[in-house]
């Protein structure tokens, strides 16, 4: 007889457990500026200017992460800090991570992992950093320089668990290991050019916006094979950031006309600019950011031989993700198995396992 296993859920995002408003405004770094603008999430209206930067400490604004505090973090370039503001009010709380820390040298991207560690990526020596997710100190070298990556830019956890990180000047995606940051291979190596921002999809592609090109390009999510170009409209003059949005759209940061054109998931039809050029002031935006959202309620039963897992439908599309390994090692993998909708509900069936695993559900 085979006994019933565990099934454990983590009711919270990658990002952490903190409750959060309902509403999820985009926020976008203004390089020029030295600011930080919000904008509403359905409309793009202008919102505010969410830092002002009185105090002048942020300088050069690249990537932007809501900590497990809730707190946003800014990678402040040209001073090699991360820096940490209210997420409700914008307001300066200090610096999280101080300059230079552990030879951090113009960070670009940060990433909060269920590790309790903040990964940045150093683009001047090559090198992608961690730190304490909790006090900003210095951890270690995740990944070390090699000529593999030249200039990186902007990096992500792929739906394997591995970290691909976007050479800027050797127009690269370079993908290592989830846990060690060992090299595993150059994932892509062609059909970029001076490439900033990526994105993995539902639809099983990654997404690179390819600046020098004006373009997004668009390759097998599992076998790094080039498939096109994804966005060859809109009018994208050096396109940076990508994110996708809470209606399951991709948006993308256009810094030298300073606007956001939004593109159909799939499809990748051009829906128009999200927000028009200069909108607030902005001047060249590069990354963004959507408020994650709190996750819907999952649920599990067991019918027959199977679990099933079930949330709620909500303005952000959730994908389903299941751990790999040891409970606890921090490896994650989507559960690609079909998910089918009822009503205001969706759900997924599985085989009962004899092992134990955690779930979560993770926005695009």
């Amino acid at each position: 007889m085979r006994c019933w296993p565990r099934f454990l859920i983590t009711l919270a995002l990658v990002a952490g457990p903190w409750v959060l408003p309902a509403r999820a405004e985009l926020f976008v770094s203004s390089f020029n500026l030295n600011q930080v603008f919000r904008y509403h999430e359905t409309t793009g209206a202008f919102l505010d200017i969410f830092i002002p930067n009185t105090n002048g400490l942020l300088s050069l604004p690249h990537g932007l992460a809501f900590g497990p505090d809730g707190h946003l973090y800014v990678a402040s370039a040209a001073n090699d800090t991360v820096l940490c503001y209210d997420g409700t009010n914008g307001a300066f709380r200090g610096t999280f991570v101080s300059g230079g820390s552990g030879s951090l040298d113009y960070p670009v991207t940060l990433i909060f992992r269920p590790d309790g560690l903040l990964y940045v990526s150093s683009q001047l020596n090559d090198r992608v950093l961690r730190y304490n997710a909790t006090n900003g100190a210095f951890v270690d070298v995740f990944v070390t320089n090699s000529p593999a990556l030249d200039g990186p830019s902007d990096m992500v956890f792929g739906p394997d668990g591995n970290l691909y990180v976007v050479g800027r000047f050797n127009s690269r995606v370079v993908r290592y290991h989830g846990t060690n940051g060992t090299l595993i291979d150059q994932f892509v190596a062609a059909n970029v050019v001076q490439p900033f921002g990526l994105r993995f999809t539902s639809q099983g592609e990654l997404l690179v916006a390819s600046g020098n090109q004006n373009l997004v390009q668009r390759f097998g999510a599992t076998t790094g094979a080039f498939l096109g170009s994804f966005a060859a409209a809109g009018g994208l003059n050096l396109p940076i950031g990508i994110v996708h949005g809470p209606d399951g759209n991709h948006y993308v940061a256009s810094y030298n006309n300073h606007k956001l054109v939004r593109y159909q998931a799939g499809s990748g039809a051009v829906l128009g600019d999200f927000v028009t050029g200069g909108s607030g002031g902005l001047s060249g935006p590069n990354f963004m950011l959507f408020r994650p959202p709190a996750a819907p309620q999952l649920q599990i039963a067991r019918v027959s031989t199977n679990a099933v897992l079930s949330w709620t439908n909500s303005s952000f599309v959730f994908r389903l993700e299941r751990s790999v390994g040891a409970l606890g090692g921090g490896q994650w993998a989507s559960v690609t198995n079909a998910v089918t909708t009822a009503g205001g509900t969706n759900q997924v069936s599985l085989p009962i396992e004899s092992t134990d695993r955690y779930f979560r559900l993770r926005t695009e």
